[in-house]
């Protein structure tokens, strides 16, 4: 009995083992093998290692929603491009993630359908930016990715082009970015690095770009896998267009069927945003976006509304992105902040004559309820009652009824709006109260890839484009953003190299020839031209040693030995020009010439022929005025001191030297006995930097530092070191004759000698007053082209407003914008462009009458302002007289130029009746003809 338990237990075991073998073998089936899948390790943002090693990318995330669809485990090995083409032929892989089709490769592999596509390019430097068709390329070497389909593609189009090969996108890339590739092959997309991202897009512009083809990607097995091509199929036949465009935005920031974004854009916020009469988006967030779009290559398409519709229109899907909305800690949209575009400053605007007592009053304030600084309004005006206004039109209207006391609006919206609805007199701004506002481009939250794309596209905008689009919109500098601020002009990493290369450059200066440039009681370089040494060291990160001089002619030969290697202030001449580099002019230098006081007035250089004329050796001005004036006997003097001293002595009979460099000097008091005197044929002077040729390379460097210097910059570096203080002196003079009256009590011969003091006080006080005039009109008058400047125009403009008001009458504006003259800057450099802009100045001034007005309004833009014109057929004939003439400017210095002009024509008052609308109206219309081919004019 007892072996009965031990019996049924052996016979339950010998039951229960076959099952239990069964059962195992059944989960070892259920656990097969993973699907291999080869693919590339740097195609980003297709397929890549992350970070942490890990496959990564659009492919990837295709191929692990298959996983998930089909029930199928996959495995990613990774390998360089040739090297997975290899692993897959060579059975040791199952699938390749994906590739494009070629003659090659199909009798290699099979291939399933096409899942994604993607977009190829060639990318050409800007050195060859006429070549815009794939044989324009012969001559160069095309940098490929070796194994790519790029080869068979091009070869396929052009047989003759030849190809450097790389192992991998990273060497290709960098040889691109270190000038070692002149064309290479890519695809559509941005690189993770943005150094790299930024380096390239310094000279491989994606408006330039060639497509070579658009791909289909399809995924690749080895011949005879029918079964596993057809379980492909189907798994990709699972999955979701809408899941395949979200994966796609996330990687590319826009789905690729549309190649392209929306923008929401809010309307009648000038000078920021608005459609003009064209219908058209323009504005400075309009420009902005539009050199983002060049910069990147994404189309872009605008939709208009309202400040709350376009909100919505981003949240629902309706536009991809809002193209700059105000938002602070205190009051969010909801949306992702993708990028600060700009700041806008805010000011409070009174119809009153003065407001008193803003903080400690209960005044009325009217408000935006989405000005995100209203909490810092409540703080600064506790008493305040604050009311809301949802449009400018509203507060406006609510400030002039007495309503309010003000309101606190964007200051350039709405110096444009109360210029354009004529009531700028009636409305006081307060520039002590102000509030800036961030505005941001704002995406949806789980649109990461678009805020990504944004930022990355925006990085590649340098602070000099940011600033001259500002300048073009924002007239008034204060309310300008990008211009003085702290950014740097980012450089390339072969610039930073480069200038890591040098080490420390010497600059040399003159001990004594303020204001430029001068020596202070420490040793210290001082003067304008100081402050361009420091403006350069911040913006580059230059390390740069000033080194001091006595005499101008061994600086300048020093210069040119290579013992220094910078000079300021240095005239471009062809003689130097053969020994030195020049950068961009920076600084107006007009030539004056002082006499005694007994000498009559210097108008003309003629008057100086047969003249004793001191110059400071080494002047440029030397060899000018012995080729163009032989019989001037030239006195070679060592400084400005000598030359002073020089006519005082009676050594010479005149001194010649640059307007500032002589009022400076002049103002001192010391040579009561001298004058200065502007002449004509002398004021087209402008300080350039010199440079030893070994460091010739840093010109386009600092020219780019010298294009952030905007007129406010120049004008408050021109009152750091510059003072004519008329009234300081006047003071000091009537002190003196005070003290010649009162011993006129006591010696009566001292009456003569009052009178002759007199005399020279009254004759000092006009000459101080007439080199300010001078100076002012420097001020108020381009320094290229000696035309007056913006600013004189808006003035001209107002005055002919209120003028033909009175007399209703009409004028014209005329705005020329030149066609051909980037080629001419790209081609000869911009002291060519410079001097043709300076001969098309001289032209449009003989076009026109002496009452008229032509003025440079900024780059290669011209506007002409005629006066009383009696029909619309008078403006059609200085156009087409304009349109001739250009014809005849066919050489410039040797140089063979082809410019022509598009203009646009506003008539006041059939077309518009303030400056602003009639400069907007005439601008737009210049662009209707510039769009339909240039050369021509258009007018309503």
């Amino acid at each position: 009995m007892k072996l009965i338990p031990w019996a049924l237990a052996l016979f339950m075991w010998m039951l229960i083992l076959p099952a239990y073998g069964f059962h195992h073998d059944d989960n070892t089936s259920e656990q097969p093998t993973p699907l291999i899948i080869v693919m590339g390790e740097d195609t980003y943002p297709f397929e890549y290692l992350d970070d942490k090693g890990n496959p990564a990318g659009i492919l990837v995330d295709l191929w692990r929603e298959w996983s998930t669809v089909s029930d199928t485990k996959i495995r990613f090995v990774t390998r360089h491009w040739q090297q997975s083409l290899d692993q897959l032929e060579q059975h040791n892989a199952d699938v390749h993630i994906g590739m494009a089709i070629t003659e090659a490769r199909a009798k290699k592999f099979d291939f399933a359908m096409p899942f994604t596509s993607l977009n190829t390019y060639l990318y050409v430097h800007k050195s060859l930016n006429s070549k815009k068709q794939i044989h324009d390329l012969i001559p160069y070497q095309i940098g490929i990715v070796d194994g790519s389909s790029h080869e068979a593609m091009l070869s396929a189009i052009e047989p003759r082009l030849s190809f450097k090969r790389f192992t991998n996108r990273e060497q290709l890339l960098q040889a691109a970015a270190k000038d070692e590739l002149l064309v290479f092959a890519g695809i559509e997309g941005y690189q993770r690095n943005l150094a790299l991202e930024q380096d390239i897009a310094a000279n491989f512009y994606s408006s330039s770009r060639i497509l070579i083809k658009k791909v289909q990607l399809v995924p690749a097995v080895v011949k005879g896998n029918q079964a596993l091509v057809d379980k492909i199929n189907h798994g990709f036949g699972l999955i979701s267009p809408q899941t395949i465009k979200h994966i796609e935005r996330h990687w590319l920031g826009y789905h690729k069927q549309t190649s392209g974004i929306i923008i929401a854009m809010q309307a009648g916020v000038e000078p920021f945003a608005d459609l003009g009469v064209d219908g058209l988006p323009t504005g400075m967030l309009v420009d902005l976006w539009r050199l983002w779009s060049k910069k990147t290559g994404i189309n872009i398409d605008f939709a208009t509304g309202d400040m709350n519709s376009t909100i919505d229109d981003v949240k629902r899907g309706v536009a991809d992105v809002h193209i700059g909305y105000p938002e602070s800690q205190e009051m969010r949209s909801g949306l992702t902040q993708a990028w600060h575009i700009t700041s806008v400053k805010s000011r409070y605007f009174s119809a009153k004559e003065n407001t008193k007592d803003l903080q400690s009053s209960a005044i009325r304030v009217g408000v935006f309820p989405t000005a995100p600084y209203i909490t810092q309004v409540q703080s600064a005006f506790p008493q305040a009652q604050l009311r809301f206004y949802h449009t400018l039109g509203e507060m406006v209207k609510a400030a002039h009824n007495d309503e309010i006391s003000g309101f606190i609006s964007s200051a350039a919206m709405t110096s444009h709006y109360l210029l354009a609805n004529k009531l700028w007199a009636e409305f006081r701004q307060y520039s002590d109260i102000e509030f800036t506002t961030d505005m941001y481009a704002l995406t949806r939250i789980d649109d990461s890839g678009l805020a990504d794309r944004i930022q990355a596209g925006f990085n590649l905008i340098s602070v000099e484009e940011q600033i001259q689009i500002e300048r073009k919109w924002l007239i008034n500098p204060d309310d300008r953003f990008f211009t003085g601020s702290d950014s740097k002009i980012k450089l390339t990493t072969q610039q930073k190299q480069y200038i890591s290369s040098l080490g420390a450059i010497k600059m040399g200066y003159l001990k004594n020839w303020a204001p430029m440039e001068f020596q202070g009681k420490n040793g210290q370089f001082l003067g304008v031209n100081a402050d361009i040494k420091n403006l350069l060291v911040k913006q580059l990160n230059l390390t740069i040693i000033p080194v001091a001089y006595d005499d101008f002619g061994k600086m300048v030969n020093d210069l040119i030995k290579g013992e220094i290697h910078l000079v300021a202030s240095m005239a471009q001449s062809n003689e130097r020009e053969n020994s030195l580099a020049f950068s961009a002019a920076y600084w107006p230098s007009p030539w004056a010439i002082v006499t005694s006081l007994t000498q009559p007035p210097i108008f003309n250089i003629s008057q100086v022929v047969g003249k004793r004329l001191a110059v400071v050796d080494g002047y440029h001005i030397i060899d000018q005025l012995r080729q163009q004036y032989p019989g001037i006997d030239l006195v070679i003097v060592a400084d400005t001191e000598q030359g002073i001293n020089a006519v005082i002595n009676g050594r010479a009979d005149m001194f010649v030297d640059q307007v500032a460099t002589l009022a400076t000097t002049l103002k001192s008091g010391q040579y009561p006995s001298l004058k200065m005197s502007l002449v004509a044929e002398l004021t087209e002077q402008h300080s350039r930097i010199g440079l030893f040729p070994g460091v010739k390379d840093l010109v386009p460097l600092i020219d780019r530092v010298i294009a952030t210097i905007d007129e406010t910059e120049q004008q408050n570096m021109y009152q750091k070191w510059v003072s004519l203080d008329i009234n300081s002196d006047t003071l000091r003079y009537q002190r003196w004759l005070q003290i010649l009256i009162v011993s006129l009590l006591v010696l009566s011969f001292i009456a003569l000698m009052i009178y002759m003091s007199n005399r020279r006080l009254n004759v000092e006080i006009q000459k101080r007053i007439k080199a300010e005039e001078n100076l002012k009109f420097m001020a108020n008058h381009d320094n290229v082209t000696g035309l007056p400047n913006r600013s004189l125009l808006d003035d001209r403009l107002n005055q002919a407003v209120m003028t033909h008001q009175r007399d209703k009458s009409r004028f014209a504006v005329l705005f020329v914008d030149l066609d051909g003259f980037k080629a001419v800057n790209d081609m000869y450099g911009h002291h060519i462009g410079d001097r043709l802009l300076h001969r098309v100045g001289l032209m449009l001034s003989k076009s026109v009458r002496e009452s008229d007005t032509v003025a440079r309004f900024g780059g290669d833009e011209f506007v002409l302002l005629l006066q009383h014109i009696d029909s619309k057929e008078n403006t059609r004939q200085v156009a087409d007289n304009i349109l001739l003439a250009l014809k005849r400017i066919t050489v410039i210095d040797g140089h063979q130029v082809n410019i022509s002009a598009s203009i646009g024509i506003a008539l006041f008052i059939e077309d518009a009746d303030t400056p602003a609308t009639l400069l907007k109206t005439a601008d737009q219309l210049m662009y209707q003809a510039k769009k339909i081919g240039g050369h021509q004019f258009k007018m309503n």
